[in-house]
């Protein structure tokens, strides 16, 4: 049959090998690896053997001679399905199927011939590669082949819409295989294959092995399939100067030894003198699946200059510092679903100048198509003379990327009064202090240069006289396509016109206090301008902003690269004070006390820096192990830490994967911990709340799957309740008039103090959106439950009447934004949404503020709900907010922070 053009046969790589092949037991096979300069696949005239190349069958090894030619004795009965493949060399890229897998591996047979192609990127140390994961096309029923089809085919357009890139490598779960039918599986690696020719990728797929793409049974028989469609489950090649290795290491480990032989052979022959890069399905950093067995082959490994681990499967956005020594390791989000609060992406590979920095590069989101906006000026804002007004233009796109912005500013009469061609990603200049990141006991390593956000790019507009303006601004793309062009009117009103910003009480930690209401004393209002923005160039996502001695405290989440930071910015002006790397993700919200900044990392480690300037005043890491000349990281942290002044003295608390930790928070000494109740796979978010003076705090363990009770004394659990399976949730528990307010995928669950349940009410999920966005933590002001659903209404519950909402609104899309205007995913719509998902209340005495997935800051009237004006800041809006006097502080996951202020008026603005 054939599927998009991709014939699929009962052998998919080719005709069975002829029956004298397959009598014995081994074969002798015999070929040329050659420069296919004229692409026929055959070797003509002229056309050079290539001397000195590696073939093998992913246990015996040959190496061509002079004129190309190598034999080699292959065991047939080794797999079901044999393979031949070469190593291709520097320079060259093997031809590419129908499907752009390139064919370096062959069916044996007694001939084998290998045509390469010359390649002036496959010699570009430079060259951009992208990386996708866990694609999981599914042919488990009709409804999820179509929707799988036409999710990936989707996916593969959008990668291939950037000219520059020139290889994808996929890092596995490419298929969903083990849980199909046997009858259906080969349909999974149709769909996979169909959806790379019609979203016409254009250049080299190289597939990793995952645990979904196994079939069940013994080892040989299990990656059959795979090795028909898409060939061997361990290989390498050469490219860009460098030596890269797919290695399968799932749940069998069985191949490890074998693997580990082949391994060692490989490097020996190809990685001595080279930079190396690894790609398999999980990371060195995940103790499950092969675990502690793996570990002699990273002690091979560490022979070498390891450069890059890359893995999937976690369904995690994770970029580290790695195993080996200047490596880093990559968990990549999945194409299908994440469990961290981020749309499904992949990256665009950075291999610049590695001799002094680490791999990098830039995270893209699937779905986000032709997202631009002016997020300051904004529409109707309002600046007085002589101030430096914010220019932030964001422009974003799931394959497209943003290479400059034409600004113009025109006034009243339309006469250009300042123009600008702006560069997205631009570098930008250190300020302040900067603490580069040493180890613990080591030395600093050198600090990366600052750049913006790959989608941001920002000036400052000053010297305007009072009037009215106009703002345009159109972006352009690499490939000189421009996003459609977006037009903001502002204003210019006279010195003095405007009271200056005041801040007010402190916004220490998530919630804002220890009962973690994200209630403010302080009412900012709705009418808001943005007075300062500072791009981290990493991202945000459940991150938010510290507000304490004068400034605004962020942790930086790196997708992209391990140069993930702690940034302190001054409140009034947005000027940089100072600047920390750490290591390891820094996940959510810091905490402010005592003059500490208190912050764990996805890797398991635990920091105190000082306020005033960002040195590290101790650090710990759970669960680290070094072997040899690896480290291995199985710490799974990277949530609030919380700090209580207790009893017996102060005390951090925080969750490190199934266990909740207490540590003195002061020296960092550990004071207990005792394992979490109900913990799932995930990622954990919650902060720790309690009565202020009480020893005893409220936390949820997991992604909100219990609401544990814990004594702050002795780290003893004094209770626990159940409250969901769930692990794509990321809430606190919210302590209100001696109730605990929780949230979860079911909706609001309140109990008191005892753990007995009083009342609960349904929050639907339902979005249409891919994820899936994160649950948050309500707000509770007078009484009254503000919950943010991700169904795209935001709700206000009185317990004395929790049946019905007291309001309910839905907070929209912008025009043209909603799912359902997207041809390619309305028809898996039900109904129109009621809006973007939107998370993280937060209630002031007249507004509760929301943020929303689509990148909108909603104010809504806090006694009826009335939306009273939203803020389009660029990308999502996903971490907590910030209230402090007359400032808002929003995050958004461009890596953005966005200072926006009230405007308060000296006399009536005409």
């Amino acid at each position: 049959m054939v599927i998009a053009g991709v014939i699929v046969t009962g052998f998919v790589l080719g005709v069975s090998p002829p029956p004298d092949v397959r009598a014995a037991s081994t074969v002798v096979v015999e070929g040329t690896v050659f420069a296919d300069t004229d692409r026929d696949g055959v070797q003509g005239e002229g056309e050079q053997g290539l001397a000195g190349v590696s073939v093998t069958d992913g246990a015996v090894w040959a190496t061509t001679d002079h004129s190309g030619r190598y034999s080699a004795e292959v065991d047939v009965t080794r797999r079901e399905t044999d393979l031949i493949h070469v190593v291709s060399p520097d320079g060259y890229t093997p031809p590419l199927r129908e499907d752009f897998v390139p064919r370096y591996f062959r069916p044996v047979a007694s001939t084998v011939d290998f045509p390469l192609l010359p390649d002036a990127k496959a010699a570009d140390p430079a060259e951009k590669w992208q990386m996708v994961s866990d694609t999981e096309t599914d042919n488990r029923s009709d409804q999820s082949a179509e929707r799988t089809r036409d999710q990936w085919s989707d996916q593969v357009r959008a990668m291939a819409e950037d000219p520059a890139a020139s290889l994808t490598i996929a890092t596995g779960d490419l298929t969903v295989t083990d849980y199909t039918s046997a009858p259906r599986r080969q349909g999974s690696y149709d769909i996979l294959r169909a959806g790379l020719v019609a979203g016409k990728l254009g250049h080299a797929f190289y597939p990793v092995m995952g645990n979904h793409d196994a079939s069940e049974g013994a080892y040989v028989s299990s990656v059959e399939l795979f090795r028909r469609n898409l060939g061997p489950e361990w290989y390498s090649f050469n490219r860009n100067g460098r030596h890269h290795v797919v290695l399968e290491n799932n749940y069998d480990t069985s191949s490890l030894v074998p693997q580990l032989a082949w391994l060692r052979e490989d490097l020996r022959r190809n990685a001595v003198g080279k930079q190396v890069f690894v790609f398999a399905h999980r990371s060195l950093f995940t103790q499950w699946g092969p675990g502690p067995a793996i570990q002699p082959i990273a002690d091979e490994l560490a022979k070498y200059d390891v450069r890059m681990f890359a893995a999937g499967h976690n369904q995690q956005a994770e970029f580290r510092r790695g195993a080996f020594p200047r490596s880093v390791e990559v968990n990549n989000i999945g194409a299908t679903y994440g469990i961290d609060g981020v749309r499904p992406g992949y990256k665009v590979l950075d291999f610049t100048d590695l001799a002094n920095r680490y791999v990098t590069g830039q995270h893209h989101q699937f779905g986000v198509r032709d997202d631009m906006a002016v997020v300051s000026p904004a529409q109707s804002s309002v600046y007085e003379q002589f101030a430096r007004i914010p220019l932030d233009v964001y422009a974003e796109d799931d394959g497209r990327i943003p290479v400059k912005a034409s600004v113009q500013v025109r006034n009243a009469w339309g006469w250009t009064v300042w123009r600008s061609e702006l560069a997205f990603g631009a570098p930008a200049e250190p300020a302040g202090q900067v603490n580069c990141y040493t180890p613990p006991g080591g030395r600093p390593e050198p600090c990366p240069k600052p750049r913006d956000n790959w989608t941001m790019a920002r000036s400052v507009i000053s010297g305007l006289l009072p009037g009215s303006y106009r703002v345009d601004v159109v972006a352009h793309d690499s490939a000189g396509k421009s996003w459609p062009a977006k037009r903001n009117t502002f204003r210019v009103v006279p010195f003095f016109a405007l009271h200056k910003a005041k801040a007010g009480a402190d916004w220490t930690r998530q919630g804002g206090d220890e009962q973690g209401r994200s209630a403010s004393p302080a009412d900012p209002g709705a009418v808001l301008d943005q007075r300062w923005s500072a791009s981290t160039g990493q991202n945000f996502t459940l991150n938010g902003a510290a507000v304490a001695d004068g400034k605004a405290i962020v942790t930086s989440q790196a997708f992209a690269s391990p140069y993930n930071q702690v940034i302190a910015y001054d409140l009034a002006t947005g000027r940089t004070v100072w600047r920390t790397y750490v290591d390891g993700d820094a996940e959510s919200f810091p905490t402010v006390h005592g003059g500490r900044v208190y912050l764990s990392t996805s890797v398991g480690r635990v920091y105190a820096l000082a306020v005033t300037d960002g040195h590290v005043v101790w650090e710990t890491i759970e669960d680290e192990h070094k072997t040899g000349a690896t480290v291995r990281r199985y710490g799974r942290a990277g949530g609030p830490v919380s700090v209580f002044d207790t009893s017996a003295g102060r005390v951090a608390v925080y969750q490190q994967w199934n266990q909740i930790v207490c540590r003195d928070a002061g020296t960092g000494a550990r004071r207990g911990g005792f394992r979490a109740d109900e913990v799932g796979w995930g990622e954990f978010h919650s902060t720790a709340v309690r009565v202020p003076g009480s020893d005893s705090a409220y936390i949820n363990s997991g992604a909100g799957n219990a609401l544990v009770r814990l004594n702050l004394t002795t780290c003893a659990r004094e209770s626990s309740v159940s409250l969901s399976k769930d692990i794509y949730a990321h809430p606190s528990p919210v302590i209100a008039d001696n109730t605990v307010v929780s949230m979860s995928q079911q909706g609001v669950l309140v109990h008191d103090m005892t753990g007995k349940q009083l009342w609960s009410a349904p929050v639907p999920t339902a979005n249409c959106e891919p994820g899936p966005p994160p649950v948050t933590t309500p707000a509770v002001y007078g009484g009254i439950v503000y919950v943010a659903g991700i169904d795209g209404k935001v709700r206000a519950f009185d317990p004395a009447k929790p049946g019905t909402p007291a309001w309910e609104t839905a907070v929209g899309y912008p025009p043209g934004a909603s799912p359902v205007d997207d041809p390619s995913r309305a028809k898996y719509c039900a109904t129109r949404p009621a809006g973007a998902p939107a998370m993280h209340p937060l209630a002031t005495a007249t507004t509760v503020y929301v943020g929303t997935w689509d990148g909108r800051l909603i104010a809504l009237d806090r006694r009826t709900g009335t939306i009273r004006a939203e803020y389009k800041l660029g990308g999502g809006l996903t971490s907590a907010l910030s209230v402090s006097g007359d400032w808002v502080i929003a995050l958004t996951t461009d890596g953005t922070v966005h200072a926006l202020a009230a405007r308060r008026p000296r006399f009536p603005l005409s």
